[in-house]
């Protein structure tokens, strides 16, 4: 009974270390030819180089660089794509757009339908790098698909931004997948002005993570001709759209009028209590310096802090925060009082 188990076992083991062996092999030349492919592409971008470069900023080689070869094509796809983030001129990105549009369509098309995640990525990154707007059905077909992934859906969402395309709003409305505050923001970057000022006012219409994704737009960008829209916001129920309208100012520097500024340096809410801060702070709100004092003794330590250093940059604010250090009663206060003129005034962040 023994030896025709050890048979069985042997015949085991020879059938896969036979299996294993193949699959090493499969995957040793697999490697190696994709070695092989990229150094041909490598030897024709070296090769094409100068060519395309005249052809950029002169206009003239374009026949020389029409070709079939899969690599070639490759090649030159790539060497445009490289060239298109390199330089930024107007009439450059204009031959990189026509060259695209006429010989790497079709590759492009073929590859942003392709049974892998990874080859149909990079399509979409080569028509947003080529601003490839003729290509905008088959973009749609690709929505359309039921292959479609998360990230597929981001990427197309910001080619809709960046292409102004009327689907855009829709479909941040209603995507396929839920979009995350961050994708949200991703595409209010590329959103023209144009587009933005003709949504806005359906604010009241758009999911959470849509609205604080803009606030915070118009923050990081400095679109001051929307402060008076947040100035609006800061009368809403919601908690975290007042902090964030609030915290977009500050990061604007938007003039708030120091009455409503008051209303939120006493805020039940230490975060609003904080955002006001960083208001006076930025606009140097010196109404408010009795306010700010009074904020040294606050319960919350990253409040105390932001009106210390608010306070420095006081008109005689460094004077205010002496006093706090040697007279004030509250031992929070004046340590914090002390902290900051050791400190010193400090770039406001």
């Amino acid at each position: 009974m023994r030896q025709p188990a050890i048979v069985y076992f042997f015949v085991l083991f020879i059938s896969l270390l036979i299996v294993l062996t193949s699959l090493f092999l499969y995957l040793v030349i697999r490697k190696a030819a994709e070695n092989e492919r990229r150094r041909k592409i490598d030897a024709y971008k070296t090769s094409y180089q100068q060519t395309v470069f005249r052809y950029l900023n002169e206009g003239i080689g374009e026949g020389e660089l029409s070709c079939r070869s899969p690599l070639k094509q490759q090649a030159l796809l790539e060497l445009f794509e490289e060239f298109s983030r390199l330089i930024e001129s107007e009439h450059v990105q204009a031959r990189i757009r026509a060259f695209a549009e006429t010989h790497f369509q079709p590759m492009i098309r073929k590859q942003l339908f392709h049974r892998r995640w990874g080859v149909r990525m990079n399509a979409l990154f080569y028509i947003e790098d080529f601003q490839m707007k003729v290509m905008i059905n088959d973009l749609e077909r690709l929505y359309q698909s039921a292959k479609l992934t998360k990230s597929e859906e981001i990427q197309l969402l910001k080619i809709y931004a960046i292409f102004d395309c009327p689907k855009l709003y829709e479909r941040m409305l209603a995507p396929k997948y839920p979009l995350t505050e961050f994708a949200y923001r991703l595409l209010f970057r590329h959103m023209n002005d144009e587009t933005l000022k003709a949504i806005v006012h359906r604010f009241a219409q758009w999911p959470p993570l849509m609205q604080y994704a803009f606030i915070d737009i118009v923050g990081i960008r400095n679109r001051s001709e929307y402060g008076v829209y947040l100035e609006q916001l800061l009368e809403s129920e919601s908690e975290e759209i007042r902090i964030r309208s609030l915290k977009a100012m500050a990061t604007m520097g938007y003039f708030l009028s120091h009455e409503k500024l008051i209303h939120f340096l006493s805020s039940p809410l230490w975060q609003e209590r904080l955002m006001a801060i960083k208001v006076c702070g930025k606009i140097r709100a010196n109404e408010c310096i009795p306010h700010l004092v009074s904020l040294l003794s606050d319960p919350i330590f990253s409040v105390r802090s932001q009106a210390a250093q608010a306070l420095l940059r006081m008109e005689n604010g460094s004077q205010w925060l002496k006093e706090v250090a040697t007279s004030a009663d509250d031992p929070f206060a004046r340590d914090m009082a002390r902290e900051w003129l050791e400190r010193g005034v400090e770039v406001w962040g």
